[in-house]
This record gives structure tokens, sequence and C-alpha cells, in this order.
């Protein structure tokens, strides 16, 4: 879901987080970070959201998914983990090229065991949650902003690239709106219980540096901690149907400067659910909550 909203997983963050970057020891202040240009937009925009050298980024949030009817009250629903992968490097015009893998698995809140049932408190049912998985995905980020690899570039006519940064003391951050309304992934005559009529995905991501950081021309990849809230339709694996309401989803976390940074009881859920994630190619064909239901589940019919 994250990357089929493009900006979700890609443009975000709330606090200084942890990640490597070129050069550890006290420096001099950095010169003024250009943030006029679509040029200075860009670089600004890769250092903090992955590298402006070749590089793997590594992204873990950790968020709790909340639910409510309509007419009902907000209630906590169960805990989620996400792992993303970001292979990234220069192109050699002025672009920068990506590909992404993600794995995201669901527990309860309060404990990262994955969850293999549960209780859904909406409707009743006992439900197998579905951990799915995103990617091979690539992108490029170019003077004229971000684009999937599949689609034509912008055009000489397209507007640069000018995300909304704002500065508070020594922080820069830059958040991002971005909203989804396609159709629903599942056939709705052939999942009733499974598919909603459309798919419906609001999101705000924000990502927070350090300006002096970012500014820096030593620096390949910035400090960038991550913040992402999202509301949509129900998950699939919920066999919520076309009941009336929405899922919240409020998530942090923080750009790694390896895998040892991921918290070990998450690890350990990630190994136990998604262990191609931390192999050298996690697989080769393209994998989506849409596809993989399809592949894995049969239709509830009662």
């Amino acid at each position: 879901r994250s990357f089929t909203q493009l900006a979700g997983t890609q443009l975000a963050s709330v606090a200084a987080g942890s990640v490597a970057s070129s050069g550890g020891a006290a420096r001099a202040a950095a010169p003024a970070l250009d943030l006029v240009t679509p040029k200075g937009n860009l670089h600004a925009f890769m250092k903090l959201h992955t590298s402006v050298e070749k590089a793997r980024i590594w992204y873990w949030y950790t968020g709790i998914m909340e639910a409510a009817l309509v007419g009902g009250p907000v209630i906590p629903f169960c805990a989620t983990d996400t792992l993303i992968r970001r292979d990234v490097y220069p192109t050699g015009d002025g672009r920068f090229k990506m590909e992404m893998f993600e794995a995201n698995y669901f527990h309860p809140i309060g404990d990262h065991t994955p969850l293999l049932r549960m209780h859904n408190p909406l409707n009743g049912r006992d439900v197998e949650p579905f951990h799915y998985r995103e990617g091979p995905h690539e992108a490029f980020y170019s003077e004229q902003g971000p684009y999937l690899a599949a689609m034509p570039p912008p055009g000489k006519d397209a507007p640069p690239f000018a995300p909304p940064w704002t500065r508070v003391e020594d922080q820069l951050s830059v958040s991002i709106n971005y909203y989804i309304d396609t159709p629903y992934p599942l056939p709705l005559d052939k999942w009733p219980l499974e598919a909603n009529t459309r798919e419906r995905v609001g999101s705000f991501a924000t990502m927070i540096g350090n300006y002096d950081e970012v500014a820096d021309p030593r620096v390949a990849t910035a400090k960038c901690a991550f913040h992402y809230e999202a509301f949509m339709v129900w998950w699939p694996w919920m066999l919520m149907g076309q009941t009336p309401g929405r899922m919240l989803w409020h998530a942090n976390g923080r750009k790694l400067a390896s895998l040892d940074g991921v918290p070990k009881d998450s690890r350990i859920g990630f190994e136990a659910i998604h262990p191609r994630i931390f192999e050298e190619r996690p697989w080769e064909e393209m994998a989506n909550l849409g596809i993989d239901y399809q592949k894995e589940r049969t239709p509830v019919l009662r």
C-alpha cells in the first residue's frame, strides 16, 4: 500500500533520527542550503530521504491501527511494523534511481509477536491477518520530482520539484499529503466480504533532519526520522465488506545505519513472517497486497 501512495513511505519523518552520515567529527558550520532551485531541492530531499551517493538505505517504523465505524467510537485494533529497503544511486544525468522492497506484519498493541489470528471487535468474526509485502518498485527522482520507472518522465513543461520545507531553529522538515481513489484491488463480485467499492487512502508523511547536516556537502545521507498517518478503507482480511467506516494508521520510525538498528523483537517478527526481505535479492516477482492476497487466500462467502 505504501508505495502505491508514492509519497506515503517515501516522503516522511518527525524528529532527528539515526543513520550514519559522511563525517562524524565536529565540523565547521555548513553553508546555506539551497532550497530554491530544482537541483537544490532535489539534493536536499535525497540526502534526507535516502542518499545522494550509491547506497542501500533501510527504514523501520512501527505504528497502531485504529478503527472507526460510521457513528461509532475510534477503537485500537492492532499494531503493525514495516521494514523498507531502498537501493539508490545517481544515474549521471541529474537524476537518482531507486529500487524498493517492503515487508509489513501485524501484531498486538504492545507485543511485537506476529498476529496469526485475532477477534475482530467490529463484526465479531475471528480473522487471519494477512502480512503483506511490496515491490520490487523502481522509481526515479528528478528536478521535476519523483515518478515511477513504468511511467513516462515529466515533460519539460512540468513544474520543478519544490517540496514544502519548514525550518525551525536547527531542524529541517518536509511534509507531503497524498490521496488515492482507485478501483479496489480485489473484485467485489468474487470477494464480497474482503473487497470494498473503491480503494481510498489519504496520507500525511513528514521527514525531519538537521539543517546543517543536510547542507554539509560532505554528508551523503543525513539522519532522518519518520512519522506517518493515513486513513483508509478496511484491510481485506478484516472481512468487513462494504461496512461504512475507516482505518486510521499512526506510525513513526527512522532511517537506519544498518539492519542492526531494527529492534530485536521486531527483527524476530520479520524473520518469522518475511525472512526473504533480508536476502540480497528478496524476490523477483511483483508483489503487493492485491496480488498476493488473491494467490494465497480464497473468498470467505459466509
